[in-house]
């Protein structure tokens, strides 16, 4: 299971955004009839996004019994295909990663503030003993030590 969570985590928001507009532009072509290979083009977008939602749905179901919507989806993706519907199919996994991708972009930029905000933190501190001023690791300040700032 380790191993395909970190094949889902590999190449991050560049691979997804890859994967988003390949699927997106098949879902074009298939929408304007266009049939380059002997099946629809709606199963470029089933498989590019598709198919990491039904991964993750079943890696969360047996790691940690975790019922999220993407097994929900995997749901309907897979009842769509049994269906005859690939078009639908490949539309419902394009609009969740989408989404996914839509939602992650301000996490990340949230944590990259944080990650900036942790790093101003100083290293040393002026702590006032009795009359003179003493630079100490910010690390050695303990509470109710007078700071100078």
């Amino acid at each position: 299971m380790e191993r395909l969570e970190a094949l889902l985590e590999w190449g991050g928001t560049k691979r997804e955004i890859a994967c988003l507009a390949a699927a997106g532009a098949a879902l074009v072509g298939s929408l304007l009839g266009w049939e380059p290979f002997p099946f629809p083009l709606a199963w470029v977008a089933i498989v590019l996004c598709g198919l990491p939602i039904l991964l993750e749905a079943i890696v969360g179901l047996v790691t940690a019994f975790d019922i999220k919507a993407d097994l929900l989806v995997s749901i309907a993706l897979v009842a769509s295909v049994i269906i005859g519907e690939e078009f639908a199919a490949g539309e419902v996994a394009f609009i969740m990663q989408l989404g996914a991708l839509l939602e992650d972009l301000p996490v990340a930029r949230a944590r990259a503030g944080i990650e900036k905000l942790v790093h101003l933190t100083p290293r040393t501190a002026r702590c006032l003993r009795g009359d003179r001023e003493e630079i100490v690791p910010a690390e050695a300040v303990q509470v109710g030590d007078l700071l100078r700032v």
